[in-house]
């Protein structure tokens, strides 16, 4: 479902990445982004913000700074992207990470999405159908993100390996809900004889 303060509260993060801007700057970025926001709601955005310690408040008179507090989280392209170029490289990382997309969404993929999920090299994905195109892009204008209309959409093949796409999973909720600790490092090579 579409919720538009946590579309704005990304968008700021975005914006302010680990540099502050004064409430001006931050007002001319969005505009700049195809927001338009009175400065007054701007400002209580922010002091909203700031009380739940997401923005911290600086003086550099005559204008106040927002810095964020910590980094902005990775979203599921970034994540997806990051821990399939730790599994492998190169084309094939590009093909994991379509194929896993996909698979996570149930939906073709638009060429926007890959390359924020940092994919170089699209040029081997098989397109998908006009309609299938079309009904993956309804989902998207449902969350009022606006895929060109002639944006291409992709679906993957398999990878040779199956276990891939579950590595990638597990790399990225061992990452997310911090179990490394737990996870035995090293797989057994040599069966060990039943002695039952």
């Amino acid at each position: 479902m579409f919720n538009p303060d946590k579309l704005m509260k990304d968008l700021i993060y975005d914006i302010l990445r680990t540099e502050g801007m004064s409430i001006s700057a931050l007002s001319r970025a969005l505009e700049e982004r195809g927001v338009s926001i009175h400065r007054l709601i701007l400002t209580g955005y922010l002091r909203a913000l700031t009380d739940l310690n997401e923005l911290k408040e600086k003086e550099v008179p005559p204008a106040k700074i927002y810095i964020p507090v910590r980094a902005k989280d990775k979203d599921v392209y970034e994540l997806v992207g990051q821990h399939a170029r730790s599994i492998c490289s190169g084309d094939e990382a590009d093909r994991l990470i379509l194929y896993a997309l996909n698979r996570l969404f149930k939906r073709p993929v638009f060429q926007e999405e890959l390359k924020h999920a940092g994919v170089r090299n699209m040029s081997n994905f098989r397109q998908a159908s006009e309609d299938e195109r079309n009904e993956a892009r309804k989902v998207l204008l449902r969350l009022k993100w606006k895929a060109p209309e002639t944006s291409p959409a992709f679906i993957a093949d398999p990878p040779k390996d199956p276990a891939m796409f579950e590595n990638l999973l597990c790399n990225i909720m061992c990452d997310k809900l911090d179990y490394a600790a737990l996870v035995m490092e090293s797989k057994q090579t040599k069966l060990i004889p039943d002695t039952r």
